[in-house]
């Protein structure tokens, strides 16, 4: 059995990290010593190598959380966990459309205020032309 220390020099996660996985339910001692220490199974390595790998697909903790209650009931997570990660695809692709949009904007100014350096249509002191409204008032 692993004290809280070990664990989290075993897995680089800090015990301070630790202790708050189990306030939110992600990690659990599987038994406390006397004197009241955390003790974990080495199956406490595997399980947060699990928790790395979803947190860096950017799953978020109460996800991960549920995923491993499902899985700690004895039951199979993947139907939960494949809407998990539907979802987050879904998000993403919203992000992708609209980091298109504001890239497809930005190149649109940069090409307005190529045309206006090259013209002279910027004044010394002035806003830049590329910046003002052309839509009627």
């Amino acid at each position: 059995m692993l004290r809280i220390g070990q664990l989290a020099a075993k897995t680089g996660f800090t015990p301070k990290t630790l202790r708050y996985y189990e306030g939110i339910g992600v990690m659990r001692p599987d038994a406390r010593s006397g004197p009241g220490y955390r003790l974990y199974r080495d199956a406490a390595i595997e399980r947060l190598r699990f928790v790395r790998r979803a947190r860096g697909l950017g799953l978020r903790l109460e996800d991960i959380a549920r995923i491993l209650e499902i899985s700690d009931e004895g039951r199979v997570p993947c139907e939960h966990a494949m809407a998990v990660v539907d979802r987050e695809l879904g998000k993403i692709a919203e992000q992708m459309k609209r980091l298109r949009e504001l890239t497809s904007g930005l190149r649109a100014l940069r090409s307005k205020m190529a045309h206006a350096i090259e013209s002279g249509g910027a004044s010394p002191g002035g806003m830049c032309p590329c910046f003002q409204d052309e839509s009627p008032e």
